[in-house]
Parts: structure tokens; sequence; C-alpha cells
């Protein structure tokens, strides 16, 4: 009977582990990401993010353990920010089997303003502004596109990804007509940031972003001048910052036209709860 009862606990034990063994290790650039993945993987996928809480992606440089775990993983989602141009290559050649998926495919990108690509001249850089999480109707492209590759690298649990997909989308719809609805009557309005991490949800809402920093660059006497002359044509009230990036600018700017300076994290992991608590601080500033 003893040795019955131990032969049945090892193998509850051995499928225990194979169980946590079939996940799907999944990489992800940054933590919105890895909330998207998580709503649609859910108990089947194990989600990692490179980029954690704290650090900044424009100076993001992988660990030794995250590169370790790379190794290993069986598929990365790619979003278009620029480290992952430099990294993609490193990690296919460390692990050749495991799958890319870029998760920005099918979205419209916002290219630089005039502005933006004067100072990008001297930069060498005309990309697309990456931000394109912070929209629930880019987060839609963003969540069928991982649906998809979920599907592609575990066709098993196909009716999972299609059940919970469905789950999310209508969230992502339900939020996006909530945000419709808070913007209404605020069509043309223009906010002030200091990192450019909201230009989608704008483009969404006919608001208009207008960016301090440029590129992950501190902006010159000259760009400062012409911002704080638009900011009090336009009566900006308040000042958004990301909490990655220095305060130093946005206070100079603050102080000058009279505005406040208040957190806006672009990369938050909760990210519906977050988008909320943003696009409302951003329509109380337009009042």
């Amino acid at each position: 009977m003893i040795k019955k009862i131990c032969s049945l606990l090892l193998l509850l034990l051995l499928c225990t582990k194979g169980e946590g063994a079939e996940k799907l290790s999944v990489f992800v650039s940054i933590l919105p990401q890895k909330y998207f993945a998580e709503q649609i993987g859910g108990d089947r996928v194990n989600v990692s993010v490179l980029v954690e809480k704290g650090r900044d992606p424009h100076t993001f440089e992988p660990l030794p353990g995250q590169m370790a775990a790379l190794a290993q993983a069986t598929g990365y989602f790619s979003i278009g920010l620029p480290f992952e141009e430099t990294l993609l290559p490193r990690i296919s050649k460390l692990n050749p089997s495991m799958k890319i998926f870029a998760v920005d495919k099918g979205v419209d990108k916002i290219l630089p303003s005039r502005h933006e690509e004067e100072h990008q001249e001297k930069e060498h850089s005309h990309a697309a502004d990456p931000h394109i999480w912070n929209s629930p109707a880019e987060a839609q492209r963003i969540a069928s596109n991982m649906r998809d590759a979920f599907i592609e690298m575990d066709p098993a649990g196909k009716e999972d990804y299609l059940r919970a997909y469905d789950r999310f989308s209508l969230r992502l719809k339900a939020l996006e007509e909530e945000l419709r609805t808070l913007f209404s009557g605020k069509e043309g309005t223009s906010f002030l940031v200091f990192h450019p991490g909201w230009s989608y949800l704008a483009r969404t809402y006919g608001l208009r972003e207008v960016a301090i920093e440029v590129d992950g660059k501190e902006p010159k006497a000259s760009d400062m001048a012409k911002i704080i002359g638009e900011a009090r044509e336009k009566g900006v009230k308040v000042i958004f910052i990301a909490p990655q990036f220095s305060k130093k600018s946005a206070s100079v700017i603050a102080e000058a036209v009279g505005a406040a300076v208040r957190e806006a994290n672009p990369l938050a992991e909760e990210w519906e709860e977050n988008l909320r608590s943003v696009a409302s601080a951003i329509a109380e500033s337009a009042e």
C-alpha cells in the first residue's frame, strides 16, 4: 500500500512538472506588452519583460541573466523600439529556434513632425513614434497579433487564446468608447509632455501632444523658448512627465508658464488602470 501511494505521489509530481514545462516561455520588450500577453496567454504562458520597472528603453542593455533566459525562450514579441534593432539579431544567433513576432505589424505609425525632423537630422534618426500601446485602438492590433502568435506557437491552445482575446477585445472596445466620451468637446486641445509617449492617444481623440524632448534628448535653449512660448499661447496648465526621466527641463518650463508638473507613466504594467488615470488627467488639464 505504501509503495502504491508513493508511486501515485511520484506520478503526480512528474505530471505537475510536465505541466509547468509545457508553458510557453515568451519575452516582451516592455511592461505594457506583458500585460497584453498575460490577458491573452493566461495560464498557458510565462511572460518575461526586458525593460523592467524603472529602466529606460532609450539606454537599455539586457542583463546577463536576461540573455541566458532568452537562450531558452520559445518566442519574442517585438514592438518597434529602437533598441530591438540591435538586440534581435543577437538574440537570433543566441537562440535560432526562437520565433520573433512583430506585434506592431499593421499599425499606422506616426512619423516625426517637421520640428522633430529638424532635431533628428543631427541625430541621424527618422524613426516613427514607437509608443503605439498607449491607445485602445492600437492596443487592439497588438492584441490580435499576439493572439495569432500564441496560436502559431501553441496550436493546442487555440480555443483558449481565442476566448481570452475576445474577452480582452471587448474590454478594449469599452475603454475606447469611455475615453471618446471623456474627450468629447476637447478636440484640438494641446497638452504638454516631457517625453512624447501619448501621441497615439492624442491622434485617436483629436488632441495635440506637444513634447519637450525628442528622441530621448534634452531640448536646447532655442527649443525651450519655443516650447514656453507655445505653452503660454495655449494656456497650458499641466506638464506631464514620465518617471523614467529627469524633471529638470519640465520644471523650468512649468515655472515659466505657471503650470503644474504631473507624472504620467507610459510604461506602467497596469495598463488599463494607468491609461484611464492619464486620460482623465489630460482631460482635466484641458478644462
